[in-house]
């Protein structure tokens, strides 16, 4: 019972003091701080300002952590959001670039430089889809025979020779790579002006055959095509290897393709007609269909 009352008197005399401060403190609006009541209100507040001390040194602590808790919430909800913005500006940024990208190589395409009026007899594709397999060495381009598109027209890019339409229908077009096996181009070099074919092995460089050259071929040299399935003039390729004739056989080395064919995209397909300019039928391998 004695803590008891211990704290009942205790919480009697806070009481207690708390009712006389308000007395005191109502008395003494109209004596400007002066007389008794201004001494006793003066006991008062040196009595409770240890108290008021000791409260706001625990209050003061948790309102701060409080206050801190809250900007932490409002921090992560605005790094968040300037996240989200950030990505959100990146995937424009990507966007942007990647149509300006599209729009310079449309703007070069139709400025390309093909032999003779070939520019004004093509129209640009754009490849969808691959080959069905590793060993299909074709792509699909996204348009037709509404387009104007027919099998054996030859395919072209910025870089140079991609193949020639091999299949189509009605709004696409299936085309057989350079580097195809069972593709084969007869060539021209430009230095030397020998003449051979420049045969597909699946990838990498193609085969190049000439048994009409009679001196050496230097590494570095351009490869065009040579009037037969396709038209004269386009960019095959480069010499990879330095070769000379061998007796009976001629030269054989490779040519490193122009096309990169794994980063293929935009296209002009030309409108020529094989076998308009004929070339050297004996140039051909056996089993390539000859126009």
């Amino acid at each position: 019972m004695l803590p008891n009352q211990r704290f009942a008197r205790s919480t009697a005399l806070f009481i207690s003091l708390i009712t006389l401060s308000f007395l005191l403190m109502t008395f003494d609006v109209r004596t400007e701080g002066g007389g008794v009541t201004g001494t006793l209100r003066d006991g008062v507040r040196t009595l409770f300002d240890p108290v008021q001390s000791a409260v706001s040194a625990v209050i003061r602590p948790v309102a701060n952590a409080t206050d801190a808790l809250v900007n932490l919430a409002g921090l992560r909800a605005e790094n968040d959001r300037l996240r989200e913005e950030l990505q959100e500006a990146n995937r424009v940024l990507r966007e942007t670039e990647g149509i300006r990208s599209e729009n310079e190589v449309l703007r070069e395409l139709s400025q390309l430089d093909l032999p003779g009026e070939l520019l004004t007899q093509s129209l640009v594709a754009r490849v969808q889809a691959g080959g069905s397999s590793n060993f299909d060495f074709s792509v699909v381009l996204n348009k037709g025979a509404d387009d104007g598109i027919a099998i054996g027209q030859p395919v072209v890019n910025l870089e140079g020779l991609v193949g020639h339409v091999d299949a189509v229908t009605s709004n696409s077009a299936t085309i057989r790579l350079l580097t195809n096996p069972d593709h084969a181009v007869a060539v021209r070099l430009v230095t030397s002006q020998f003449v051979g074919t420049a045969e597909g092995r699946g990838s990498g460089d193609l085969k190049l055959v000439s048994s009409r050259a009679d001196g050496p071929i230097e590494e570095g040299e351009v490869v065009i095509t040579f009037p037969n399935r396709y038209p004269a003039g386009l960019v095959v390729g480069t010499v990879a290897r330095s070769a000379a004739p061998a007796a009976g056989v001629g030269i054989q080395t490779t040519v490193t393709p122009a096309v990169d064919f794994e980063r293929l995209d935009f296209v002009r397909v030309i409108f020529f007609i094989p076998g308009s300019d004929e070339g050297p039928a004996e140039e051909v391998p056996a089993g390539e269909d000859a126009p």
